[in-house]
């Protein structure tokens, strides 16, 4: 997964990006895209990463989540509760199709408490953070004061 988006604050060694929005939107290729598909510009998103390429505020950088954590969330969050909404209808069929229908909403269920809870364990691990890959623009200092 990759993203574009403006440097907005140096703080530390860590740089605040935003994408998704605002100033993020004047960075990405696809800007109109969304805003005829939504009607509206999205909301803007800051992520936190670490400043590993030395940027400055006003530079446009590109981001990236690596494919096997990106597959790795794709699984946890869809791939899981219909896997287990499949097992709990095959598990509870026997009963019947009420049964059935039973079992398949409460593994439906079960598996999204998994998935919310697995999704919010990544998001707290270091590896499932996005990183900065490169620098698009740099911003000179007369943009940056004017």
């Amino acid at each position: 997964m990759i993203h574009r988006g403006v440097v907005v604050e140096i703080e530390n060694s860590n740089a605040k990006i935003a994408v998704g929005g605002g100033q993020g939107c004047n960075a990405c290729a696809s800007k109109e895209s969304c805003v005829s598909i939504t009607g509206t510009r999205p909301e803007e998103k800051i992520i936190v990463t670490e400043n590993l390429l030395g940027v400055k505020e006003g530079d446009i950088v590109e981001l990236e989540l690596p494919v096997t954590i990106t597959m790795q969330i794709i699984f946890v969050t869809f791939i899981l509760p219909v896997a287990l909404l499949i097992t709990g209808y095959f598990i509870m069929l026997e009963g019947g199709a009420t049964q059935g229908a039973i079992g398949a909403v409460s593994g439906l269920v079960v598996g999204m408490i998994l998935a919310i809870s697995m999704n919010r364990s990544m998001g707290k691990k270091a590896s499932f953070k996005m990183r900065m890959t490169k620098v698009l623009a740099r911003c000179s200092e007369e943009e940056v004061s004017g």
